[in-house]
């Protein structure tokens, strides 16, 4: 009877431990190429957290004439890209210049951008504004308040959505 002392091939273990390498590894490509519902929903907790900041600003802001009124808001410049805005009267504010364009607490630029993260706001270009009592209005002047609930839409590339709710006179931001 021959015995072989020089055996090649691999051990269980070996096989083992390849296999849960190679699950790993496809685990870890599975979730980095799929959409991640996580993005809309960080999308959809910062855009209210910024609504809530234009609102607040807008109510600690004190006018030194009764009569002229400073105004806080969020223009959307499209359904990706949106920024704040501040003028001290509402009534020559134009938030497209770039002068009246203020950059959100940690964000590195005035716009924050949306596509990115594969989400947008399906309401497309608007603008949101807040006097100093927290009523929203949709124009920079302050001229057109509010008149019924506003939902804006988030959708990311997979369909999902999400929504922020305005309510008129209180300007609650419910999401």
């Amino acid at each position: 009877m021959k015995t072989y002392s020089n055996r090649s091939g691999f051990t269980l273990i070996e096989v083992i431990a390849i296999l849960v390498i190679i699950g790993i590894i496809t685990a870890l490509a599975v979730t980095r190429f799929s959409s991640n519902p996580n993005n809309l929903i960080s999308a959809k907790d910062t855009l209210t957290s910024h609504l809530r900041l234009a609102q607040a600003r807008a109510m600690n802001t004190s006018a030194d004439n009764i009569t002229t009124f400073s105004v806080w808001g969020v223009r959307f410049i499209s359904t990706t890209q949106y920024h704040l805005f501040y003028c001290a009267n509402a009534s020559t504010c134009d938030p497209t210049i770039a002068a009246n364009q203020t950059a959100f607490l940690g964000a590195g630029s005035t716009i924050i951008d949306l596509a990115p993260k594969g989400v947008q706001v399906t309401n497309g270009a608007l603008i949101l504004a807040f006097d100093r009592f927290g009523t929203p209005f949709t124009n920079a002047a302050l001229t057109t308040s509010l008149a019924t609930q506003l939902t804006l839409t988030l959708q990311d590339n997979k369909g999902n959505t999400r929504t922020i709710n305005i309510t008129p006179q209180t300007g609650m931001i419910t999401s």
